[in-house]
């Protein structure tokens, strides 16, 4: 279960500090610095340090290093079946590409995030891995719904296949991105061509309706805003 609110409300800084505020800045350099360094490589010490506050400090907001990472990750599978929720609009072949879209759109806000995600899960307990896999399948069992919603045929274990491996290549899109240039706007274009392409075979062609569909935007982490 994601503590990160309840922690938000029971640990304040200081009497005039807003601690959601407070702790978002620590989650957010802990993320930097596993990014940068390795979640292996960042002793208890270091990251005391980075972000600025004691050892003891660190185990008021969080159980222990570990947890920090978990709860990292999970926030990114949040994001993405929030987007399931955000784009459950129109039919067809719209609704396939308002999902990717906004999977592809999330890169702009949790870029460290995906890049952790697909690196350090391995560090993870075996407890928090399966509640990570839990939550990835029930995101992948939603695009497979919106896949066979937009006429997809075929065999369902290679449908599922098929889903499992285009989330794997979207979540491993950051570095990618940052050496591409692309501006944002240019994302998908290139990279929702590649993903439909590689659908096509088991896709039937959408209507005028369907293709023009649009994505509603995704909060931008850590403000309540949407982006």
């Amino acid at each position: 279960m994601n503590t990160k609110r309840s922690l938000v409300s029971a640990c304040p800084d200081s009497p005039g500090e807003a601690p959601f505020s407070r702790l978002e800045q620590i989650r957010g350099k802990a993320l930097e610095l596993f990014a940068e360094r390795g979640f292996a490589e960042v002793g208890m010490r270091e990251l005391a340090l980075h972000l600025g506050i004691g050892t003891g400090s660190f185990y008021h907001h969080f159980e222990n290093k570990e947890q920090l990472l978990f709860e990292l990750i999970e926030e990114l599978y949040e994001d993405l079946l929030d987007a399931v929720l955000l784009t459950d609009h129109g039919h067809g072949h719209g609704r396939l590409q308002a999902l990717l879209r906004a999977h592809i759109a999330l890169h702009e806000h949790r870029g460290l995030h995906f890049l952790i995600a697909e690196r350090e899960y391995r560090c993870l307990s075996p407890q928090h891995q399966g509640q990570i896999q839990q939550m990835r399948r029930r995101y992948e069992d939603k695009l497979l719904a919106r896949l066979l919603e937009a006429g997809a045929t075929g065999p369902l274990p290679v449908l599922k296949a098929t889903v499992q491996g285009v989330v794997a290549w979207l979540n491993n899109l950051s570095a990618w991105l940052d050496q591409s240039g692309l501006l944002p706007a240019q994302r998908w274009e290139v990279i929702g061509g590649i993903v439909l392409g590689s659908l096509s075979g088991a896709l039937k062609q959408p209507t005028a309706a369907e293709d023009s569909a649009t994505v509603v935007p995704l909060r931008v982490p850590g403000t309540g805003l949407r982006g």
